[in-house]
């Protein structure tokens, strides 16, 4: 498959994503509004994001969200940074094992208690299908998401000068 292929399926996958996170995001915070009895403000929602102990769980997901957006950007996108994304993805979002994580058990709750998610997962999955599959520890993917941030760094540097 060719960087073009690989790049053109990262896109879509990272749409598939992107719309997920931020239904979570909406769902998360029409939760909160009916709690505290008001609309919050944007910049109030978003202070109780950064801050609330209780939405930490939602770290992983942003800092995965944020690296696929960096690996996006990237010139050239291999077959190696398209089987992080999935397996990342896979681990995260996917897995079919009893939850073990509190984003997974949070997650998963939230995905069976409303129909809001359903059909933004299942996208989900279906964006997974082109990229291809390969079985990856955590850490090595994290150290191979790392590497995408610093490819992009070098990256910049060379069309800067």
């Amino acid at each position: 498959m060719s960087s073009d292929s690989h790049k053109s399926n990262a896109l879509v996958l990272r749409q598939a994503l992107w719309n997920l996170q931020k239904e979570v995001l909406n769902t998360l915070k029409e939760e909160f509004d009916r709690e505290v009895g008001y609309q919050a403000t944007p910049t109030e929602w978003f202070q109780v994001l950064t801050t609330a102990e209780r939405y930490t769980w939602l770290r992983e997901l942003t800092s995965l969200m944020a690296d696929i957006d960096v690996m996006t950007e990237l010139d050239f996108i291999t077959e190696q940074h398209a089987a992080v994304a999935r397996a990342e993805i896979e681990r995260l979002l996917l897995n079919e094992d009893p939850p073990d994580e509190t984003f997974e058990k949070i997650y998963r709750d939230m995905l069976m208690s409303g129909m809001s998610l359903l059909p933004l997962h299942s996208h989900l999955k279906a964006a997974l299908h082109p990229l291809p599959k390969v079985k990856m520890e955590k850490m090595h993917s994290l150290t191979e998401r790392k590497n995408w941030a610093e490819e992009h760094r070098h990256q910049a540097r060379k069309k800067r000068n």
